[in-house]
């Protein structure tokens, strides 16, 4: 037994190390506001792929907050690749297409699918040097476009902007919400000391040139990874990367509705994950499905095995402690300190939440808008 407490105390200790590392540099993010440069009028031209398939509910509403913008339209062109929707999708974007004066182009995927391929073919049809891409079921600040042609004058080769679910009631929503400020709260932390590991294509944007430098999207076969993958080639390549953490700049996405469409959301974003190259990323996915392991171990501990029991709850207050201190920092950011009420039952629930999720991805499929992986 004592091996076994020695392993919960290192997993613990490097757990909260890097945890601590992380707050330190969202909080120092978060402070940082960038400057636009004394001749900068922010007039770069933008090309904003949206990849989109079985988007009904939410494509307008994403296509309504580009009429919101303060930039001047002549400068950007959207580009909408149709992923072979099979619902109203195509027909809502042309109809908004044919009554408002947007510089909008709508394609059509033919012999190929995937999110990839769509985005891909919208750059090689797009005009503009600087790519933007956000998804369809996103809802952008008027000031998006104006914040990316502002850090495009400072020599960026990709930008990275911060991703949050909209605001909702309920346990479940919340839960979802304390997951990707998380995900939110790694990005932007290691970000600040110039270690990049995750980005959102949601909220994302770089040189054409760039992408093109480096090869393109990756070749792995999964639905998911157009953005953190693209991200690990711009590091081995050694382009700048730079986030903007401002509140003019969030882009806001939607909550899954259903258990179903979350774990598969879920899966999906874990499909990736064994293609990881990236050292530290790995390191990071490694710690927390570790630590995760270990706080089973320790909640079954505390009650099972009196004689450590006080060490146990030591390292259960240690990792509850410094887990509220990361999410506060980006709640205050993303103002959703309210979520933060669900933070105890989310944090008992969360292992299990972990090791299923690990568990499933890799020995079982998963199905998204129609298509199975």
């Amino acid at each position: 037994m004592i091996y076994i407490i020695g392993i919960l105390i290192l997993v613990t200790v490097v757990y909260v190390c890097s945890i601590v590392w992380i707050a330190i540099g969202f909080n120092s993010s978060r402070k940082r506001v960038p400057q636009p440069k004394k001749d900068s009028n922010s007039i770069n031209k933008i090309s904003v792929i949206i990849p989109v398939r079985n988007e009904e509910k939410n494509i307008l509403l994403c296509l309504e907050s580009f009429k919101k913008q303060d930039y001047n339209t002549e400068n950007v062109e959207v580009i909408i690749v149709n992923d072979h929707s099979t619902d109203k999708t195509q027909e809502l974007i042309t109809g908004f297409i044919s009554t408002n004066n947007l510089n909008i182009n709508l394609l059509s995927l033919t012999d190929k699918t995937s999110k990839k391929e769509a985005l891909k073919w919208g750059i090689e049809k797009s005009n503009y040097s600087i790519i933007a891409t956000t998804d369809a079921d996103c809802v952008l600040h008027e000031n998006w476009l104006k914040n990316i042609s502002m850090q495009f004058d400072h020599e960026v080769d990709m930008l990275l902007g911060p991703v949050i679910f909209k605001q909702n009631n309920g346990v479940f929503a919340n839960f979802q919400t304390l997951d990707m400020m998380a995900i939110q709260g790694l990005e932007f932390g290691a970000l600040h000391f110039n270690k990049p590991i995750l980005n959102n294509a949601a909220n994302l944007s770089y040189l054409k040139k760039s992408f093109q430098d480096v090869g393109g999207f990756d070749v792995f076969d999964t639905p998911s990874g157009d953005d953190v993958f693209l991200l690990e080639k711009f590091k081995s390549n050694h382009k700048k990367i730079k986030g903007q953490l401002t509140n003019d700049f969030i882009v806001e996405t939607e909550l899954e509705s259903t258990f179903s469409g979350f774990l598969n959301q879920r899966l999906r974003w874990s499909s990736k994950a064994k293609y990881y190259s990236d050292p530290l990323l790995i390191f990071f996915s490694s710690i927390v499905l570790f630590q995760n392991i270990s706080m089973i171990f320790i909640y079954l501990g505390i009650p099972l095995v009196e004689k450590y029991s006080q060490i146990l709850i030591i390292l259960l207050i240690c990792k509850w402690l410094i887990d509220f201190i990361l999410l506060f920092l980006v709640a205050s950011f993303f103002e959703r300190r309210r979520t933060l009420f669900y933070f105890i039952p989310v944090q008992l629930v969360y292992p299990i939440y972990i090791v299923v999720i690990w568990i499933v991805s890799i020995t079982m499929k998963f199905e998204w808008k129609g298509r199975k992986f």
